[in-house]
């Protein structure tokens, strides 16, 4: 038997073998696949990066190329494993919470100016949408909210003192709308509790607390009366967040 006859005996066999034996290869494969990626994560992760940090481009073009001859069949499937994909990237996102942040940071500084046009841009143009969802994440954070305005408040003094130097305009037209507001929402017989009112603003400067108006003088639903009635001291983190969108027994 010639060497190369002794070869095509053996292709035949490997061949044979394989069509009788092929869910037990393929299963036996995945085992062997499965335990060889579990004892060598590190070295795989290494080598992916390593891959792809080599062969950007080449990624970036394939995927691109992919996505725009495969479109309609990555729509069908992100339609119909919405649910799988949801629950998949929250489990990704909360193990690589920190890593995530980190490149979500490091973008941003780098991009500041554009993302800071980018987001204006889409407050003003979707600025009901925008409204409404902090407004419902308010409510159904209030603690939480409460907590991060006063930890930013405590940890950007200066930021916040800077920002008031800069935008002194601003704020003066800000102050001046308030005390229009004010005079707008005074009633005829303010004069016979003004002295009740002026003691609830100096308790308020003297502990440190906001006077708040239980109903705002402006909103788009309802307006209440600059009255002693109206009044009430609250801690500045509660008020701001509580800004114009809460009142009691409000529809």
């Amino acid at each position: 038997m010639t060497e190369e006859e002794r070869k095509e005996r053996e292709r035949e066999y490997n061949k044979k073998y394989y069509e009788a034996n092929k869910n037990k290869i393929k299963e036996r494969k995945r085992e062997w696949g499965k335990k060889y990626r579990e004892e060598n994560k590190e070295k795989i992760k290494a080598g992916d990066k390593k891959y792809r940090d080599k062969n950007k481009e080449k990624i970036k073009a394939r995927d691109k190329k992919y996505r725009e001859e495969n479109i309609e069949k990555i729509k069908k499937y992100l339609k119909e494993n919405k649910e799988h994909i949801r629950k998949r990237r929250k489990k990704y996102n909360m193990a690589n919470k920190e890593e995530l942040n980190r490149v979500s940071r490091k973008y941003y500084n780098k991009n500041i100016e554009e993302r800071r046009k980018y987001s204006r841009k889409y407050r003003e143009e979707n600025i009901e949408k925008v409204n409404a969802r902090g407004k419902k994440y308010r409510e159904e954070n209030r603690e939480k909210a409460i907590a991060l305005t006063k930890k930013y408040r405590k940890e950007n003094i200066e930021k916040i003192k800077k920002y008031r130097e800069e935008n002194k305009a601003l704020l003066n037209i800000q102050d001046a709308k308030r005390r229009a507001q004010h005079k707008k929402a005074t009633p005829a017989w303010y004069k016979q509790e003004r002295d009740k009112v002026i003691l609830i603003y100096a308790k308020a400067r003297e502990f440190g607390f906001h006077v708040d108006h239980i109903v705002p003088l402006n909103s788009k639903k309802v307006c209440g009366l600059h009255t002693w009635a109206n009044l009430q001291l609250l801690a500045p983190e509660i008020n701001q967040v509580k800004g114009n969108h809460y009142w009691p027994d409000m529809p």
